[in-house]
């Protein structure tokens, strides 16, 4: 499914029925899920849940987030 496709399936902003079929959740998946730490909060002024966040969400569980360092070694030193 193309970027497309996937916007007009699936909104930014999921119902609670939209979010389990989109991530093929049980209805007590998603339950537990809500009541975990750091899984994204419905939003309060259309009362759904960001897609985007909840896809960050899986990614950082998954271990699939990017972790560049700042600092690159290329070896020692030498100011002799």
């Amino acid at each position: 499914m193309d970027k497309v496709e996937e916007a007009v399936a699936f909104p930014r902003f999921m119902t609670d029925h939209q979010l389990r079929a989109y991530f093929g959740l049980s209805e007590r998946a998603l339950t537990r899920l809500r009541l975990r730490q750091g899984f994204p909060r419905k939003d309060a002024l259309v009362n759904r849940t960001d897609k985007k966040a909840v896809d960050r969400y899986f990614d950082v569980r998954a271990g699939l987030t990017e972790r560049r360092s700042l600092v690159v070694e290329d070896g020692t030193e030498n100011f002799g």
